[in-house]
């Protein structure tokens, strides 16, 4: 017996968009000083999005969530310092991701260039 990963689709997204709202909250906040706690939930909320996405077959979210999970590692290690540049390259990067996101949900094309631009910006 096969289960239809489908039928989860809508809760899926549902917790992406919330997911990306958390994020997107959490940056806004973000300065030097930042709690390492508030980093820390802006990375789980990227994971959560990561591990979701790559369960559903949506492996282009996935690797763009991936990468973006990478530097937030860094930083909640302290390997990579707070610094606006940083914060706004992961806001261009969440605002990608919806993009992403909201383009599975509809069953479009996503746009390629510009997810592939930002991710190299974060690599």
């Amino acid at each position: 017996m096969s289960i239809d990963l489908s039928e989860f689709h809508d809760v899926f997204f549902e917790e992406c968009f919330e997911g990306l709202g958390v994020m997107e909250s959490g940056l806004l906040t973000l300065d030097k000083g930042t709690d390492v706690e508030e980093i820390n939930a802006i990375f789980r909320a990227a994971h959560s999005i990561k591990g979701g996405s790559a369960s559903f077959g949506f492996m282009d979210i996935s690797g763009f969530t991936h990468v973006m999970e990478t530097l937030l590692d860094e930083m909640r290690d302290g390997r990579r310092e707070v610094t606006q540049p940083v914060v706004d390259l992961l806001l261009e990067s969440v605002d990608v991701l919806r993009g992403m996101v909201t383009a599975a949900q509809q069953d479009e094309g996503n746009d390629a260039e510009r997810s592939g631009l930002v991710r190299q910006k974060l690599e």
